[in-house]
């Protein structure tokens, strides 16, 4: 008999570290998302009940594994007939799935199948990577491949997902549906894609994780009016459901580097989610107000996750890796590796800025790479290459902000709060906006 604590704890991490790899190869048997994710979410239950009397297998994955597929294979010999008749998820562009079966509904026949004989056999991994690129397929919209992405490879629930979009859970739930039977209607396969197609499919995923980083790991988020198509419709959801979104993020993004460690990309926006949270604790004060990045208390900082960002920019690099978002994992590697604010090579940041802007020449980067210019070369040259984005964008806070602070350290307060007014009626969190009142108020 194991500590129920202990068995639940042993669940719960089972849940994190293999949700996605039980219900890929569930689906593969069933060809059927709802009835592999409850099939899933039965294995977990009766988890809970079976390693509290028993204790927890060696190998939790492939125990999980089986039992999800053992349920799933007893509710497709009860209901063979129907099952025929619905639409089920193409595998790799085959034919449909359950009339494969033997009439003994024997999973062994099935072509594609690895059979997991018991829990001590390591489950096959690379299935993940199906998950991952149908849940993002462009054929979906993009609040979809996100939701799903949450659902299908985070295992978040209804719930979790419908706190981090703050939504009803019932309007999460049919979203959820939608997207689903879009799949099964679109016939959209369930595939890793084939090596001529891999890295723009790639590009697809990492752009749903970013937006779900940004999501889970910045401390206020832009209202929905003033965010990129499919990002959750505000971002002040509670605490635990941003720990979930950025997790999911993280663990993604962990698979897909181990299984396709030919790809850099991955590595750069891995590099980038460890680096936000080896520093999460000092982006807001005790009031949820931001802490700018030479304020901050960089001894509070996990080095740990520092040192290891780093390593995976400076492999990929070296591998030949020069895309986007190697590059700004770079760039975030360059902030957060000195110890000390004044350490920063500002001017390496530059022209890490000026070799992404090949890649994104848009008016977000040019600002971003207008701070780092602001460090190397003054507030003055900053300002001037400003100026220039002020009519792309008038409508994103950041802008004036940033532009306040320049004329601030200029000496030309008298433009200087015109500017930060003109922030505190752009959308933006309401820390921000507090520390914007703040300072009007002792202007």
């Amino acid at each position: 008999m194991t500590d129920p604590g202990a068995a639940a704890a042993a669940v719960a991490t089972a849940h994190r570290a293999h949700w996605s790899t039980v219900l890929a190869a569930t689906v593969a048997l069933t060809r059927d998302l709802d009835l592999a994710e409850d099939s899933v979410q039965e294995a977990y239950a009766q988890a809970l009940e079976t390693w509290e009397r028993s204790g927890v297998p060696e190998n939790p994955a492939g125990w999980l594994t089986t039992a999800a597929r053992r349920r799933a294979l007893d509710v497709m010999r009860r209901a063979q007939t129907l099952q025929r008749k619905l639409p089920l998820l193409v595998w790799d562009g085959a034919g449909d799935g359950v009339e494969d079966e033997d009439e003994d509904g024997d999973e062994d026949e099935h072509p594609g199948h690895r059979r997991i004989e018991d829990e001590s056999v390591p489950v096959v991994l690379d299935e993940r990577l199906r998950l991952i690129f149908l849940a993002a397929h462009p054929a979906l919209a993009p609040t979809s491949r996100i939701v799903l992405t949450l659902r299908l490879v985070g295992g978040l629930s209804t719930e979790q997902i419908a706190a981090a979009f703050l939504v009803q859970t019932s309007t999460m739930a049919a979203r959820l549906t939608r997207a689903k039977k879009r799949i099964r209607l679109s016939r959209i396969p369930c595939r890793v894609p084939p090596a001529e197609e891999l890295e723009a499919r790639l590009v697809d995923v990492l752009d749903v994780l970013s937006v779900l980083l940004a999501t889970g790991s910045d401390s206020e988020e832009p209202p929905p009016e003033a965010a990129p198509e499919g990002t959750p419709e505000s971002a002040q959801e509670p605490p635990d459901a941003r720990t979930a979104v950025l997790d999911t993020v993280v663990h993604t993004l962990e698979v897909l580097v181990d299984l396709l460690p030919a790809q850099t990309e991955p590595r750069g926006l891995l590099a980038q989610a460890l680096l936000l949270r080896a520093r999460a604790s000092t982006r807001t004060d005790d009031r949820g107000r931001p802490v700018a990045l030479a304020e901050q208390d960089r001894t509070q900082w996990d080095r740990s996750l520092i040192d290891r960002a780093d390593r995976v920019v400076v492999g990929a690099l070296a591998q030949g890796g020069r895309g986007p978002y190697l590059l700004q994992g770079a760039i975030a590697a360059c902030v957060a590796v000195p110890t000390r604010h004044e350490d920063i090579d500002w001017r390496e940041v530059v022209e890490l800025y000026d070799i992404l802007l090949a890649h994104w020449p848009t008016a977000i980067v040019q600002l971003a790479r207008v701070v780092a210019i602001s460090e190397a070369d003054g507030a003055a040259v900053a300002l001037a290459d400003l100026e220039p984005l002020a009519a792309e964008l008038d409508a994103h806070r950041p802008f004036h902000v940033i532009r306040g602070e320049l004329l601030s350290r200029l000496g030309e307060h008298d433009r200087a709060v015109p500017a930060f007014r003109t922030a505190l009626q752009r959308p933006g969190g309401e820390g921000e906006s507090e520390l914007l009142r703040e300072l009007l108020r002792t202007s």
